[in-house]
Protein backbone atom coordinates (compact mmCIF):
# COMPACT_ATOMS: atom_id res chain seq x y z
CA UNK A 1 0.00 0.00 0.00
CA UNK A 2 0.90 3.53 -0.74
CA UNK A 3 1.35 6.23 1.62
CA UNK A 4 -2.00 7.57 1.29
CA UNK A 5 -3.50 4.50 1.33
CA UNK A 6 -2.11 3.74 4.92
CA UNK A 7 -3.00 7.36 6.17
CA UNK A 8 -6.08 8.08 4.90
CA UNK A 9 -4.52 10.95 2.99
CA UNK A 10 -6.11 12.12 -0.16
CA UNK A 11 -4.72 10.73 -3.37
CA UNK A 12 -3.18 13.62 -4.65
CA UNK A 13 -0.18 13.96 -7.46
CA UNK A 14 3.07 15.62 -4.53
CA UNK A 15 6.05 17.34 -5.62
CA UNK A 16 8.68 16.93 -2.89
CA UNK A 17 11.43 20.19 -3.13
CA UNK A 18 12.95 19.54 -0.07
CA UNK A 19 15.21 16.59 -0.46
CA UNK A 20 18.57 16.01 -0.22
CA UNK A 21 21.62 13.82 -1.90
CA UNK A 22 24.24 13.98 1.23
CA UNK A 23 24.83 10.31 2.03
CA UNK A 24 27.30 8.57 0.85
CA UNK A 25 26.30 5.51 -0.84
CA UNK A 26 26.65 3.67 -4.62
CA UNK A 27 25.01 5.75 -7.10
CA UNK A 28 22.91 3.17 -7.99
CA UNK A 29 21.74 2.25 -4.20
CA UNK A 30 20.68 5.87 -4.60
CA UNK A 31 18.59 6.28 -7.53
CA UNK A 32 16.60 3.05 -6.39
CA UNK A 33 15.79 4.95 -3.38
CA UNK A 34 14.40 7.66 -5.18
CA UNK A 35 12.34 5.44 -7.54
CA UNK A 36 10.91 4.11 -4.86
CA UNK A 37 10.30 7.42 -2.40
CA UNK A 38 8.25 8.68 -5.59
CA UNK A 39 6.29 5.62 -6.31
CA UNK A 40 5.31 5.52 -2.43
CA UNK A 41 4.31 8.34 -1.65
CA UNK A 42 2.87 9.39 -4.86
CA UNK A 43 5.18 12.18 -5.58
CA UNK A 44 5.39 13.44 -9.76
CA UNK A 45 8.64 16.10 -8.84
CA UNK A 46 11.09 16.32 -6.44
CA UNK A 47 14.06 19.18 -6.11
CA UNK A 48 17.19 17.64 -4.16
CA UNK A 49 18.90 20.06 -2.63
CA UNK A 50 22.95 19.93 -3.07
CA UNK A 51 24.71 20.41 -0.03
CA UNK A 52 28.69 20.32 -0.95
CA UNK A 53 29.48 22.15 2.47
CA UNK A 54 29.15 18.42 4.08
CA UNK A 55 30.51 16.28 0.84
CA UNK A 56 32.83 17.69 -2.16
CA UNK A 57 30.75 16.14 -5.12
CA UNK A 58 27.35 16.76 -3.84
CA UNK A 59 26.89 19.52 -6.83
CA UNK A 60 27.56 16.29 -9.46
CA UNK A 61 25.77 13.46 -7.23
CA UNK A 62 23.04 15.53 -8.18
CA UNK A 63 23.03 16.60 -11.41
CA UNK A 64 23.45 12.56 -11.82
CA UNK A 65 20.52 11.96 -10.35
CA UNK A 66 18.59 14.47 -12.12
CA UNK A 67 19.91 12.99 -15.44
CA UNK A 68 18.48 9.46 -14.42
CA UNK A 69 15.23 10.28 -13.53
CA UNK A 70 13.17 13.54 -16.13
CA UNK A 71 11.21 13.72 -12.70
CA UNK A 72 13.71 14.78 -10.58
CA UNK A 73 15.40 18.79 -10.70
CA UNK A 74 19.02 20.01 -9.59
CA UNK A 75 19.42 23.04 -6.76
CA UNK A 76 22.82 23.27 -6.92
CA UNK A 77 25.29 24.65 -3.29
CA UNK A 78 28.19 26.94 -3.12
CA UNK A 79 31.72 25.85 -2.72
CA UNK A 80 34.17 28.05 -0.88
CA UNK A 81 37.88 28.22 -0.46
CA UNK A 82 37.68 30.13 2.70
CA UNK A 83 40.85 32.15 1.68
CA UNK A 84 42.08 35.16 -1.03
CA UNK A 85 40.63 32.59 -3.66
CA UNK A 86 36.92 33.32 -2.79
CA UNK A 87 36.09 36.70 -4.97
CA UNK A 88 33.53 37.91 -6.81
CA UNK A 89 34.90 36.65 -10.21
CA UNK A 90 34.62 33.51 -8.64
CA UNK A 91 31.13 33.29 -7.37
CA UNK A 92 30.19 34.68 -10.53
CA UNK A 93 31.70 32.13 -12.51
CA UNK A 94 30.70 29.34 -10.09
CA UNK A 95 26.97 30.31 -10.16
CA UNK A 96 27.45 30.76 -14.58
CA UNK A 97 28.92 27.28 -14.42
CA UNK A 98 26.22 25.83 -12.64
CA UNK A 99 23.86 27.81 -15.01
CA UNK A 100 25.79 26.04 -17.86
CA UNK A 101 25.78 22.56 -16.44
CA UNK A 102 22.43 22.99 -16.02
CA UNK A 103 21.05 23.45 -12.34
CA UNK A 104 17.24 23.96 -11.72
CA UNK A 105 17.77 26.11 -8.86
CA UNK A 106 20.33 27.40 -5.97
CA UNK A 107 20.65 25.58 -2.57
CA UNK A 108 21.91 28.03 0.26
CA UNK A 109 23.02 26.55 2.96
CA UNK A 110 25.60 29.07 4.27
CA UNK A 111 22.85 30.33 6.92
CA UNK A 112 23.00 27.08 8.96
CA UNK A 113 24.61 28.31 11.82
CA UNK A 114 27.50 26.11 12.05
CA UNK A 115 28.15 26.61 8.25
CA UNK A 116 27.53 30.79 8.56
CA UNK A 117 30.68 30.31 11.50
CA UNK A 118 32.61 28.77 8.90
CA UNK A 119 32.03 30.74 6.00
CA UNK A 120 33.10 34.16 8.22
CA UNK A 121 31.25 36.86 5.91
CA UNK A 122 27.52 37.85 6.02
CA UNK A 123 25.20 36.29 3.63
CA UNK A 124 24.88 39.48 1.92
CA UNK A 125 28.61 40.83 1.53
CA UNK A 126 29.40 42.52 -1.70
CA UNK A 127 31.36 39.80 -2.62
CA UNK A 128 28.63 37.81 -3.08
CA UNK A 129 26.47 40.59 -5.61
CA UNK A 130 27.74 39.05 -8.74
CA UNK A 131 26.13 35.56 -7.45
CA UNK A 132 22.82 37.05 -6.34
CA UNK A 133 22.89 39.44 -9.67
CA UNK A 134 22.88 36.23 -12.10
CA UNK A 135 20.48 34.31 -9.79
CA UNK A 136 18.13 37.20 -9.99
CA UNK A 137 18.61 37.45 -13.92
CA UNK A 138 18.05 34.08 -14.87
CA UNK A 139 15.07 33.65 -12.22
CA UNK A 140 16.31 30.52 -10.79
CA UNK A 141 14.79 29.49 -7.16
CA UNK A 142 16.64 29.95 -4.43
CA UNK A 143 16.13 27.78 -1.30
CA UNK A 144 17.33 29.38 1.58
CA UNK A 145 18.37 27.58 4.58
CA UNK A 146 18.85 30.43 7.52
CA UNK A 147 19.57 29.63 11.11
CA UNK A 148 17.96 27.07 13.35
CA UNK A 149 14.58 27.74 15.87
CA UNK A 150 15.16 30.67 17.56
CA UNK A 151 15.25 28.52 21.02
CA UNK A 152 18.92 26.63 19.97
CA UNK A 153 20.12 29.90 21.13
CA UNK A 154 19.01 29.35 24.59
CA UNK A 155 20.04 26.78 27.00
CA UNK A 156 17.38 26.71 29.00
CA UNK A 157 15.19 26.82 25.72
CA UNK A 158 16.89 23.93 23.50
CA UNK A 159 15.40 20.50 23.08
CA UNK A 160 17.31 17.90 24.57
CA UNK A 161 17.53 16.07 21.05
CA UNK A 162 19.17 19.43 19.47
CA UNK A 163 21.45 19.77 22.51
CA UNK A 164 22.80 16.48 21.82
CA UNK A 165 23.50 16.99 18.25
CA UNK A 166 25.59 20.15 19.47
CA UNK A 167 23.49 22.42 18.05
CA UNK A 168 23.55 24.81 21.16
CA UNK A 169 24.75 28.60 19.64
CA UNK A 170 26.75 30.22 22.08
CA UNK A 171 28.10 33.92 21.51
CA UNK A 172 30.73 32.65 18.57
CA UNK A 173 27.88 32.08 16.76
CA UNK A 174 25.83 34.73 14.30
CA UNK A 175 22.49 35.42 16.44
CA UNK A 176 19.35 34.15 15.11
CA UNK A 177 18.02 38.20 14.62
CA UNK A 178 21.57 39.03 13.04
CA UNK A 179 21.26 36.32 10.81
CA UNK A 180 17.82 37.50 9.95
CA UNK A 181 18.87 40.72 8.77
CA UNK A 182 21.69 39.42 6.44
CA UNK A 183 18.89 37.76 4.20
CA UNK A 184 17.03 40.93 4.70
CA UNK A 185 20.04 42.47 3.88
CA UNK A 186 19.67 39.92 0.07
CA UNK A 187 16.47 40.79 -0.29
CA UNK A 188 17.26 44.15 -0.54
CA UNK A 189 19.58 44.18 -3.04
CA UNK A 190 17.63 41.71 -5.27
CA UNK A 191 14.35 42.02 -4.90
CA UNK A 192 13.59 40.31 -7.43
CA UNK A 193 15.07 37.00 -7.07
CA UNK A 194 12.59 33.92 -6.54
CA UNK A 195 13.67 32.81 -2.86
CA UNK A 196 12.41 30.07 -0.96
CA UNK A 197 12.48 30.54 2.59
CA UNK A 198 13.17 26.84 3.78
CA UNK A 199 11.56 25.34 7.35
CA UNK A 200 9.38 28.60 6.85
CA UNK A 201 12.00 30.59 7.95
CA UNK A 202 12.06 29.09 11.25
CA UNK A 203 9.44 32.24 12.15
CA UNK A 204 6.35 29.86 12.87
CA UNK A 205 6.51 31.74 16.89
CA UNK A 206 6.04 34.99 14.85
CA UNK A 207 3.03 35.24 12.69
CA UNK A 208 2.80 38.95 12.83
CA UNK A 209 6.54 38.56 11.32
CA UNK A 210 6.06 36.26 8.90
CA UNK A 211 2.78 38.00 7.20
CA UNK A 212 4.85 40.76 7.22
CA UNK A 213 8.06 39.78 5.44
CA UNK A 214 5.14 38.17 3.37
CA UNK A 215 3.44 41.44 2.26
CA UNK A 216 7.07 43.23 1.71
CA UNK A 217 8.11 40.77 -0.11
CA UNK A 218 6.46 39.59 -3.14
CA UNK A 219 8.98 36.94 -4.77
CA UNK A 220 9.12 35.27 -1.68
CA UNK A 221 8.04 31.75 -0.97
CA UNK A 222 7.76 29.28 2.44
CA UNK A 223 8.59 25.55 2.71
CA UNK A 224 6.94 23.67 5.09
CA UNK A 225 9.43 21.10 5.40
CA UNK A 226 9.68 20.31 9.18
CA UNK A 227 11.24 21.79 11.81
CA UNK A 228 8.90 19.95 14.20
CA UNK A 229 8.61 23.34 15.74
CA UNK A 230 6.77 24.72 13.35
CA UNK A 231 3.97 22.58 13.61
CA UNK A 232 3.80 22.97 17.49
CA UNK A 233 3.64 26.35 16.63
CA UNK A 234 0.92 26.31 14.35
CA UNK A 235 -1.02 24.17 16.20
CA UNK A 236 -0.96 26.36 19.30
CA UNK A 237 -2.22 29.36 17.63
CA UNK A 238 -3.97 27.01 14.50
CA UNK A 239 -7.14 29.75 13.76
CA UNK A 240 -4.53 32.63 13.23
CA UNK A 241 -2.24 30.11 11.32
CA UNK A 242 -4.97 28.58 9.50
CA UNK A 243 -5.86 31.86 7.93
CA UNK A 244 -2.34 32.87 7.09
CA UNK A 245 -2.32 29.41 5.00
CA UNK A 246 -5.23 29.99 2.91
CA UNK A 247 -4.19 33.98 2.60
CA UNK A 248 -0.89 32.98 1.60
CA UNK A 249 -1.76 29.36 0.20
CA UNK A 250 -0.08 30.14 -3.67
CA UNK A 251 3.35 31.00 -1.91
CA UNK A 252 3.57 28.12 0.62
CA UNK A 253 5.35 24.84 -0.91
CA UNK A 254 5.31 21.29 0.79
CA UNK A 255 8.88 19.51 1.14
CA UNK A 256 10.08 16.41 3.61
CA UNK A 257 13.74 16.74 3.80
CA UNK A 258 14.32 12.79 2.65
CA UNK A 259 17.81 11.99 2.25
CA UNK A 260 19.24 9.11 0.48
CA UNK A 261 19.13 7.43 3.43
CA UNK A 262 20.33 3.49 3.08
CA UNK A 263 17.42 1.14 4.14
CA UNK A 264 19.02 -1.24 6.40
CA UNK A 265 16.03 -3.69 6.10
CA UNK A 266 13.15 -1.02 6.56
CA UNK A 267 10.27 -0.76 4.34
CA UNK A 268 9.75 3.04 2.60
CA UNK A 269 7.25 3.61 5.19
CA UNK A 270 9.07 2.62 8.34
CA UNK A 271 12.35 4.26 6.60
CA UNK A 272 10.92 7.99 5.25
CA UNK A 273 7.91 8.41 6.30
CA UNK A 274 8.21 10.49 9.59
CA UNK A 275 8.60 14.07 8.18
CA UNK A 276 5.79 13.16 5.30
CA UNK A 277 3.38 11.79 7.78
CA UNK A 278 3.78 15.22 10.10
CA UNK A 279 3.63 17.32 6.98
CA UNK A 280 0.28 15.75 5.43
CA UNK A 281 -1.76 14.43 8.57
CA UNK A 282 -1.43 18.13 10.00
CA UNK A 283 -2.82 19.93 6.75
CA UNK A 284 -5.45 17.48 5.53
CA UNK A 285 -6.77 15.58 9.16
CA UNK A 286 -10.11 17.78 10.29
CA UNK A 287 -10.04 15.54 13.96
CA UNK A 288 -7.03 15.62 16.75
CA UNK A 289 -4.38 13.09 16.08
CA UNK A 290 -0.83 11.67 17.68
CA UNK A 291 2.41 11.85 15.49
CA UNK A 292 4.49 9.20 15.95
CA UNK A 293 7.47 10.78 15.20
CA UNK A 294 7.06 13.05 17.44
CA UNK A 295 5.07 11.89 20.01
CA UNK A 296 2.71 14.96 20.16
CA UNK A 297 -1.19 15.24 20.03
CA UNK A 298 -1.88 18.24 17.29
CA UNK A 299 -5.61 19.09 18.76
CA UNK A 300 -6.72 21.40 15.78
CA UNK A 301 -4.88 19.98 12.27
CA UNK A 302 -6.10 22.32 9.59
CA UNK A 303 -8.11 20.08 7.92
CA UNK A 304 -7.51 21.94 4.60
CA UNK A 305 -9.77 21.75 1.07
CA UNK A 306 -8.29 20.34 -2.14
CA UNK A 307 -7.84 23.45 -3.51
CA UNK A 308 -5.50 24.87 -0.90
CA UNK A 309 -3.47 21.53 -0.85
CA UNK A 310 -3.34 20.92 -4.54
CA UNK A 311 -1.06 24.41 -4.25
CA UNK A 312 0.89 23.55 -1.59
CA UNK A 313 1.15 20.00 -2.97
CA UNK A 314 1.97 20.52 -6.40
CA UNK A 315 1.06 23.79 -7.86
CA UNK A 316 3.20 26.37 -6.74
CA UNK A 317 6.36 24.25 -7.30
CA UNK A 318 5.18 23.95 -10.62
CA UNK A 319 4.72 27.60 -11.23
CA UNK A 320 7.99 27.97 -9.54
CA UNK A 321 10.34 25.42 -10.96
CA UNK A 322 9.04 24.82 -14.60
CA UNK A 323 7.13 21.82 -15.31
CA UNK A 324 10.14 20.07 -17.11
CA UNK A 325 13.95 20.73 -15.64
CA UNK A 326 16.46 22.41 -17.40
CA UNK A 327 18.73 20.58 -19.91
CA UNK A 328 21.94 19.46 -19.22
CA UNK A 329 25.17 19.50 -20.32
CA UNK A 330 26.95 16.20 -20.00
CA UNK A 331 29.94 17.67 -21.55
CA UNK A 332 30.38 20.44 -19.00
CA UNK A 333 29.27 18.23 -16.24
CA UNK A 334 32.45 16.03 -17.16
CA UNK A 335 35.23 18.97 -17.88
CA UNK A 336 34.26 20.89 -14.60
CA UNK A 337 34.23 17.33 -12.49
CA UNK A 338 37.18 16.42 -13.70
CA UNK A 339 38.92 19.95 -13.42
CA UNK A 340 37.72 19.80 -9.81
CA UNK A 341 38.92 16.26 -8.85
CA UNK A 342 42.60 17.00 -7.95
CA UNK A 343 41.21 19.48 -5.50
CA UNK A 344 38.61 17.66 -3.43
CA UNK A 345 39.23 15.47 -0.65
CA UNK A 346 37.35 11.78 -1.67
CA UNK A 347 37.46 8.77 0.05
CA UNK A 348 36.70 5.17 -1.41
CA UNK A 349 32.76 5.61 -1.99
CA UNK A 350 32.95 9.12 -3.34
CA UNK A 351 35.80 8.58 -5.80
CA UNK A 352 34.04 5.67 -6.97
CA UNK A 353 30.96 7.98 -7.70
CA UNK A 354 33.22 10.42 -8.91
CA UNK A 355 34.82 7.79 -11.99
CA UNK A 356 30.78 6.82 -12.82
CA UNK A 357 29.51 10.28 -12.61
CA UNK A 358 32.14 11.14 -15.56
CA UNK A 359 31.79 7.34 -16.89
CA UNK A 360 28.01 8.36 -17.71
CA UNK A 361 28.45 11.52 -18.79
CA UNK A 362 30.72 10.47 -21.34
CA UNK A 363 29.10 7.84 -22.73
Amino acid sequence: MKNHEIHNYRAKPICDMHMHPHVEAPLDESVAIYNDVMEHFNYEKIVLQALPYYEPINNYKTLYFKAQDKRIYANLGRFHHYDERDTKEFYEEQIKTFYAMGCDGIKLYEGKPECRKVFGRSLCDPVLDKFYEFVEEKQLPMVIHFGDPREFWDINKIPKWALERGWLYDESFVHFDALQKEVEGILEKFPKTQFVMAHFFFVSDDIDYAANFMDKWENVTFDLTPGTEMFFNFNDKADEWKQFFIKYADRILYGSDIYNWHREGKTIEEKYSHAVNLVRSFLEYKEPFTDKWTTRTFDHPFGFSDDILDKIYHDNMVRLFGENSRPLDGDRIVYELKRDLPNLKLNEVTKQNADEIIAFFSK
